[in-house]
């Protein structure tokens, strides 16, 4: 049986989950299966972006619950992103009056003034902007067992704030960054009163005079409680919009500096601008008085909107939706959801522990639920899974590596710092297809190309720009990784192992042997392997078998299967 989604054609297996063991729904109780090879693949995976053989091997040996620890070990945030571009090279570079190549510019001005009669303001900024969306893709590249990147993304993609600045666009993701594994509450109140945040849906504007609802309704709405169903004239079953106008008042007052000022990154509360007096919420929060209280009032508002049993409950489904499966159903809505809930509540918000429960369970390991890989995780997976590393051999190319990646990304339609609306992207919330639109006919060509792109080189084109890319997967290194690759069956099943998450039939194996040794039978790639082993510096025989092995692995991350995380 296959499904039809358009142009496209999967196998089943690949929209099944894996059959289920005990004839038994699996709950969130603790995972007491054997933690092999691939439930280890299955958690790397979905908990961090791509992942490696010795990433694997080393979480094998570590044990599930000591890989879940240190999954949620916090690192210290990483060192700031540098500037790349190196003046007078005549490439069009900006001379940056705040930093010198390889140096760091957050710590200049939010608005640069230009020295050099080349450059201009907008052309540094540009820069900038270049240098941060690039070290964010070597943040996730270069994680080793955490999690902490793949939730820094799920806060991104949840607290969605899109802003031009650079300056702005740091601090936000630092402090997404650094409160990724703690409390959803506190992470709240902190980005309310962020700048980015205040700029991207007006709190900046919102004053007793002219008051500014866009920040109130997107609290409860994507935040923090989600709408609920229509149950009466702007009544909702998790808030009114009464209490919409509420909210807002009790935000009034906070405000930023202007971008050209010293002071731009910091908010700062003016009491003549906020309204003053109580503000009495509806039934729907038990009508919650939140008494007068200045610059501390937006704290006593939020503590309020979280006492909601249906905020715990909302994160879950998101966390869920990120790292498990996109639709939910009643039964994983009551055994599953529910308790996460509860779970989040008792340890007042903080989600680390129902993380934990949740990626250690049962339900996780026992049910492989099919996710299609977002852009960013079928790049990544392109790249670390075939041991494509970052160069070394500057800032400059190593940030222009990952500066493409970026633009690839981005051209598949998953932009960091530039979402398309404040929901997030489509593929977490927008049913029914979720993250079936990663692959509709005109996105999902491009997907192929772009990672047999990255295994045998070529021309990406992005936007009308030709990027040529030289072949970037080391595949004599990962052959030499695979015992008795020299017999072309034992070979495509372990790169099959490496790369996807279910099994491929017979069928597959003798049509990828037919892209490796077109028309020979298997002995011809033993013996011509075993040759190479024997005299590894003839040059002829190294390409040939190199050209073969780039033709073969460029030919599966082609395959759905690839597409499958």
């Amino acid at each position: 049986m296959v499904f039809h989604f358009e142009n496209l054609r999967f196998e089943q297996k690949l929209f099944c989950l894996t059959p289920l063991k005990n004839n038994r729904m699996p709950y969130l109780d603790p995972y007491s299966g054997s933690f092999t090879t691939k439930e280890a693949r299955h958690l790397l995976k979905r908990a961090s972006f791509g992942v490696t053989q010795a990433l694997v091997n080393t979480s094998v040996t570590l044990g599930l619950t000591e890989t879940i620890n240190t999954l949620f070990i916090e690192n210290a945030l990483p060192d700031p992103p540098l500037k790349y571009s190196v003046d007078g090279l005549g490439g069009g570079e900006a001379v940056d009056p705040d930093a010198n190549y390889g140096e760091t510019w957050v710590n200049g001005t939010t608005v640069p003034v230009a020295t050099d009669s080349t450059s201009t303001a907008s052309k540094i900024i540009n820069f900038r902007e270049q240098s941060l969306h690039a070290w964010s893709f070597l943040q996730m590249q270069n994680a080793g067992i955490s999690i902490q990147e793949k939730l820094t993304l799920f806060w991104h993609n949840h607290f969605v704030s899109v802003n031009g600045n650079s300056h702005l666009q740091y601090q936000y993701i630092s402090l997404l960054r650094s409160n990724s594994l703690n409390n959803f509450k506190e992470l709240t109140k902190l980005i309310t009163i962020n700048p980015n945040m205040l700029r991207y849906l007006n709190g900046n504007q919102n004053t007793k005079s002219a008051p500014n609802e866009n920040y109130s309704r997107e609290l409860l709405e994507l935040f923090t409680i989600g709408k609920g169903d229509a149950v009466g004239n702007g009544d909702y079953t998790n808030y009114t919009e009464d209490d919409v106008v509420e909210i807002a008042r009790v935000l009034t007052g906070w405000r930023t500096r202007s971008l050209k000022h010293e002071d731009t990154l910091n908010t700062y509360f003016t009491n003549s601008r906020h309204t003053e007096g109580d503000k009495t919420l509806s039934h729907r929060f038990n009508n919650a008085i939140i008494s007068e209280n200045g610059e501390n009032e937006y704290k006593d508002l939020i503590d309020v909107i979280f006492l909601q049993d249906e905020c715990s409950r909302f994160i879950s489904r998101k966390l869920y939706r990120w790292f498990i499966k996109s639709e939910i159903s009643d039964d994983v809505e009551n055994n599953i959801i529910t308790p996460l809930g509860v779970i989040i509540r008792n340890n007042n918000y903080d989600i680390t522990q129902a993380l934990k429960i949740l990626l250690a369970s049962d339900h996780f390991f026992e049910n492989v639920f099919c996710m299609i890989k977002s852009p960013i995780d079928l790049l990544l997976s392109a790249t670390k899974s075939l041991l494509v590393s970052a160069p070394t051999t500057s800032v400059r190319d190593e940030y222009e590596y990952a500066y493409i990646l970026y633009l690839a990304a981005t051209d598949l339609e998953q932009s960091i710092f530039n979402h398309p609306d404040v929901a997030g992207w489509k593929a977490y919330y927008q049913e029914p297809l979720y993250y079936k639109t990663w692959v509709n006919s005109y996105f999902l060509p491009k997907r192929l190309d772009y990672t047999k792109i990255i295994v045998t080189g070529g021309d990406l084109v992005i936007s009308g720009k030709k990027y040529t890319i030289p072949p970037l997967v080391p595949v004599l290194a990962i052959t030499a990784g695979i015992t008795n690759s020299e017999n072309p069956n034992v070979l495509i099943t372990e790169l099959s192992n490496q790369l996807f998450n279910y099994d491929i039939s017979q069928n597959q194996i003798d049509a990828l042997k037919d892209i490796l040794i077109p028309g020979l039978p298997d002995f011809e790639w033993t013996v011509e392997y075993n040759e190479y082993l024997a005299d590894p510096n003839d040059e002829a025989l190294k390409i040939s078998v190199e050209n073969k092995l780039r033709n073969l692995i460029g030919t599966m991350v082609q395959m759905s299967e690839f597409q499958i995380m």
